[in-house]
C-alpha cells in the first residue's frame, strides 16, 4: 500500500486553512498547528473574487459551495457605488463583469464565516488542528522536516507548509529577511447591521482616507477604512480610540457612512497598520514551502490577500497529489505561484497609492480616474482572469519501507494486530460478546486481535495521566501504539457524541507517541440495540469519533441486535448480521495487513 504524505501547515487562517482541506481531501496526512487559542475570532469581512472562487471550486466541490452558503453571492445586474466624502457619485461599478466571467460573481464574507466554513471541510476531510502552539523554526533533514513547536516539542513530518500570516517564523527561518515594509497608511475595520445604506458595495473618497463597504447578508454590511497615517499611531489608540478618531476624521462626511461607524459593534473592530514585502524569488526550501502572506504579504487595495493564500493552497494540493516526491511538487508549485504573486504584489501597491489621495492633487487624480474609469480598480481585470490548471492525474509515489516502527520496535508486515473495544460499562454485556465473536473472526483471516472491555478501561471521568497508575489503561494504549486497525463496538444508548468522543480523545490523547491518534489505522464499527434509529446515530457518532482520531473509517458500518451464533462448520449461508459483520472484520484486517507504513511522529492534541 502506498503510504500516505504527513504534512504539517504553520497557520491556520484562510490559506492554512484551505490547504489543509485540499490536502486532506487528496489523502494527504495533513495537521494544522495554530499560534491562537481559537481559529477565526476576529476580523470583519473580506471578498472573495471569481479568482478566488475558482480556486475554492478546484480544492472541491464542498469548499466553494460553502463559501457561496455563508457569503452574499453578488446578484446579476448589481453594482458598487463610487462616491466622494460628500456623497456625489462618481461613478457605478458593475460587479462580476470586470472579469468578463459570468457565473464568477464576487462574494464579500465575513471572515469569521470562512474561517468556519473552511475549519470544518478541512476536519471533515481528515485533518487534524492544534490550538495554541505556534511553530517556532525547522530543520529540513534526509527525507524529512523537524518541526519544533512553542512547547518544546519536535515534529517530524514529509513536509512543512508555512502559512503563518505577514510575522511569518517559517519565512524568518527559510529566507531571514526582516521585518515586513509600512506603507503609509493603516486600516480600521468593522461590521454594522441595519444601515440605510441597505444591502449595497460602496466606496467612498475623502483625502487621506478611502472607505469601502460590502454586504454580507442579514442586512450587515462590513467596511474598511484605509488611513494616511504614521506607522503604530492608530493601533495605539486601541479599537475603542480608533473607532472615536476615525469618526472624528469622517465629520463633515456624507451622514450615512458617518453613522455606519458610529453604529458598528465596538466589539468587532479592529485596527491594522498595512504592510506588505517586496516580492521574493524563493519560496521553497527543500520539503518546506510558504504560502499566502507568508509567501506575499499585499496590501489590501485589490481585495486579492485572501484570494491570493486560495490560488496557493489548490495549486499546492495539486501539485503534491500529481508527483511522486516532496521537493519536486514544492518546486512545481512554486515555479507555478511565485511570478504571479509578485505581479500581484506590485499592482496592489500601486493601487493602494492611488486609493489614499493623500493631498489635494492626489484626491482629485483619484476621482477623476474612477469617474472616467468607471471603476475603483483599473488593474483588476487581469488579475480576476487567473484559472486553475487541469487537474493533473494523481501520481503513485514509491512504495514504502516493509518495516513498521512502532514504540521502539521492528515489526515486519504479517499478522495485522486488531484491537476490538467494547463500549459497554457491564461485564458480559451484548456489546462484549459481539466485540469477542469480531475478535474470533479477525482470528479466522490471519490477524492477531485484542479485546478490551468497558468494565475494563472506561473509568468514571477519565482524565490523561491514569496510564501511570493504572495498569489496565496501560496495557490498552500500548496495545492502540501497536494496533494496525480498530473496531468500536458500542450500545445504542451512547447515541451522543460528546461522552464517546471526549473519551475517546482523552484515551488516545494519553498515548504520548510516538503515534497520537490513530494515525490511519482502519476503523471498524458496529451499533448494538434494537431500536433502529438508536443504531443509526450510534453508527454515525463512531465515524465521528473516527475521523476525529485520524483513524481511516471503513465504508461499512453494522448495527446488531444481538451477538450471532458462532458459525456452524460447512453451511451454506450465514444469518445477515452475521454477515454484515464478517464483511466489516474483512475490511478491517484487510487494511491493517496493507498498512505498512512508517508511523509519523507525534503530532499533539486535536483540537
Amino acid at each position: 500500500m502506498v503510504r500516505r504524505w504527513s504534512v504539517v501547515v504553520a497557520g491556520g487562517g484562510v490559506g492554512g486553512l484551505a490547504a489543509a482541506a485540499g490536502m486532506a481531501a487528496r489523502g494527504i496526512d495533513v495537521t494544522v498547528v495554530e499560534r491562537a487559542g481559537q481559529i477565526g475570532a476576529g476580523g470583519s469581512g473580506l471578498m472573495i473574487q471569481p479568482n478566488g472562487m475558482r480556486a475554492a471550486d478546484a480544492l472541491g466541490e464542498r469548499i466553494g459551495a460553502r463559501i457561496r452558503a455563508v457569503g452574499h453571492v453578488t446578484r446579476p445586474g448589481e453594482v458598487r457605488v463610487l462616491m466622494d466624502a460628500e456623497g456625489t457619485v462618481l461613478a457605478e461599478e458593475p460587479l462580476g463583469a470586470a472579469a468578463g466571467t459570468p457565473g464568477d460573481p464576487p462574494i464579500p464574507v465575513l471572515r469569521s464565516a470562512l474561517h468556519r466554513a473552511l475549519l470544518d471541510e478541512a476536519l471533515t476531510a481528515g485533518a487534524a488542528v492544534r490550538l495554541a502552539t505556534p511553530v517556532e523554526t525547522y530543520t529540513v533533514r534526509p527525507g524529512h522536516v523537524a518541526v519544533e513547536l512553542s512547547d518544546g516539542t519536535t515534529v517530524d513530518c514529509d513536509a512543512l507548509v508555512g502559512a503563518d500570516g505577514i510575522h511569518s517564523a517559517v519565512r524568518a527561518r527559510m529566507l531571514g529577511d526582516g521585518p515586513p515594509q509600512y506603507r503609509g497608511y493603516t486600516s480600521v475595520r468593522g461590521r454594522t447591521t441595519g444601515s440605510v445604506l441597505g444591502q449595497r458595495g460602496h466606496v467612498v473618497n475623502g483625502r487621506g482616507i478611502q472607505l469601502f463597504i460590502a454586504p454580507v447578508g442579514g442586512d450587515t454590511l462590513y467596511w474598511t477604512a484605509k488611513i494616511t497615517a504614521p506607522e503604530g499611531v492608530w493601533p495605539a489608540m486601541g479599537a475603542a480610540g480608533a473607532r472615536h478618531a476615525l469618526l472624528a476624521a469622517l465629520e463633515g462626511w456624507y451622514p450615512p457612512v458617518v453613522d455606519l461607524v458610529r453604529d458598528a459593534d465596538p466589539e468587532d473592530v479592529v485596527v491594522t497598520d498595512i504592510h506588505d514585502r517586496d516580492p521574493s524569488p524563493r519560496w521553497v526550501d527543500g520539503r518546506v514551502a510558504l504560502l499566502g502572506d507568508a509567501a506575499h504579504p499585499m496590501v489590501p487595495a485589490l481585495g486579492q490577500g485572501a484570494n491570493m493564500a486560495l490560488e496557493d493552497a489548490a495549486v499546492l494540493a495539486d501539485a503534491l497529489c500529481s508527483h511522486t516526491e516532496i521537493p519536486a511538487a514544492l518546486a512545481a508549485y512554486a515555479r507555478e505561484r511565485v511570478d504571479r504573486a509578485a505581479a500581484v504584489v506590485l499592482a496592489s501597491r500601486r493601487q493602494g497609492a492611488l486609493d489614499q489621495g493623500a493631498d489635494r492633487a492626489g484626491e482629485e487624480r483619484r476621482n477623476a480616474r474612477m469617474r472616467s474609469a468607471g471603476r475603483k480598480d483599473a488593474e483588476l481585470a487581469d488579475v480576476l482572469a487567473w484559472r486553475p490548471g487541469p487537474r493533473r492525474q494523481q501520481a503513485t509515489a514509491p512504495a514504502p519501507p516493509s518495516t513498521v516502527r512502532t514504540a521502539g520496535e521492528d515489526s515486519t508486515m504479517g499478522a495485522p494486530r486488531i484491537v476490538v473495544i467494547s463500549g459497554s460499562l457491564r461485564a458480559g454485556s451484548t456489546s462484549d460478546r459481539v466485540a469477542a465473536w469480531c475478535a474470533h473472526r479477525c482470528a479466522e483471516q490471519g490477524a492477531s486481535a485484542r479485546v478490551f472491555t468497558g468494565a475494563e478501561i472506561d473509568f468514571p471521568a477519565y482524565r490523561p495521566g491514569l496510564a501511570g497508575t493504572h495498569a489496565a489503561v496501560a496495557d490498552f494504549l500500548g496495545a492502540l501504539r501497536r494496533a494496525d486497525g480498530v473496531i468500536l463496538v458500542s450500545p445504542t444508548y451512547h447515541s451522543t457524541v460528546s461522552g464517546l468522543l471526549k473519551n475517546a480523545l482523552d484515551y488516545v490523547n494519553d498515548i504520548e507517541g510516538p503515534v497520537p491518534y490513530l494515525e490511519g489505522r482502519a476503523i471498524g464499527t458496529v451499533a448494538v440495540g434494537s431500536a433502529v434509529q438508536g443504531a443509526v446515530s450510534t453508527l454515525a457518532t463512531l465515524r465521528t469519533i473516527g475521523h476525529a482520531l485520524r483513524g481511516w473509517p471503513t465504508p461499512v458500518g453494522v448495527a446488531v441486535a444481538q451477538a450471532p451464533e458462532e458459525p456452524v462448520p460447512g453451511a451454506v449461508e450465514a444469518a445477515p448480521d452475521a454477515a454484515r459483520l464478517v464483511e466489516m472484520v474483512g475490511q478491517v484486517v484487510w487494511l491493517g495487513r496493507a498498512r505498512g507504513a512508517v508511523l509519523p511522529e507525534a503530532l499533539g492534541a486535536v483540537a
